[in-house]
């Protein structure tokens, strides 16, 4: 029996086709549905962290709650993307990750978005980092350094590098602090300060660190959304590591 080249299923009432195996979200965002994510990226593996990527997949008479970030589409299944359940989670999940990170913008937006109270919500650690895992991927399977990585399990998991120190494999590249959806500096600050003493004291521009150009010198503070050379650079360079934060930081959204 030949294999299938595609399948056929309902997204919130329009029928799609994709590749199968191909992620229910990334078949969703290109054919234009807006589902939240925080932890996903096209370039790099799914990983389900955030979980903001819930919808409801029903099949025959059964439905369920799925993450569709590395959920595989089927033939003949029906998508939900907005349910009152679906929205009552993903208000549920922000009003954790703010838990874990209250500062951040994204958060809020989400928050509005889906009507999540912050209001008198109680810290679960002092931190700006929601652990979605994107610097760890990022640093592992574009870089491959592997300097990030989690340590800890339960309200102690956080960040770092081999046995809490920093990993003498880290590059000072800054792709973890730019592939970040809530630009937790605090918590990437080992790498950032790394960045800053690159070169004897030169504050090195990351792209020269990933060997992109040589002798470049970062007069910008490491800010390079705000700089001319990222911006010259993204046209011709996009399958670099350099430049996987395509999106202009929305990772949020569809």
């Amino acid at each position: 029996m030949p294999e299938r080249t595609s399948v056929e299923f309902e997204i919130d009432g329009r029928v799609v086709r994709a590749q199968p195996g191909d992620s229910l979200l990334r078949v969703a965002r290109r054919e234009g549905f807006a589902i939240p994510s925080l932890c996903f990226h096209e370039r790099l593996t799914a990983y389900g962290a955030c979980r903001l990527c819930l919808v409801e997949v029903r099949r025959g008479k059964r439905s369920r709650i799925v993450t569709s970030c590395d959920y595989p589409v089927q033939e003949g299944i029906v998508v939900r993307t907005e349910t009152d359940e679906v929205r009552a989670r993903r208000r549920t999940v922000v009003q954790l990750l703010a838990a874990m990170a209250p500062q951040p913008v994204v958060l809020r937006d989400l928050a509005l978005q889906y009507g999540a109270d912050l209001g008198g919500l109680e810290a679960a650690r002092d931190g700006d980092c929601i652990l979605c895992g994107l610097c760890v991927r990022v640093c592992r399977e574009v870089v491959r350094a592997s300097a990030l990585d989690f340590q800890h399990r339960g309200e102690r998991k956080a960040l770092g590098g081999p046995y809490g120190e920093p990993a003498p494999s880290c590059i000072s590249c800054g792709a973890c602090a730019s592939v970040c959806p809530v630009n937790a500096r605090r918590t990437l600050a080992p790498a950032i300060r790394r960045l800053h003493h690159a070169g004897a004291g030169e504050h090195l521009c990351r792209y020269t660190l990933l060997g992109v150009f040589s002798d470049g010198v970062c007069a910008n503070r490491y800010e390079c959304e705000r700089c001319e050379v990222e911006h010259r650079l993204r046209d011709g360079r996009r399958d670099h590591p350099a430049f996987l934060r395509s999106d202009g930081g929305k990772t949020h959204g569809g």
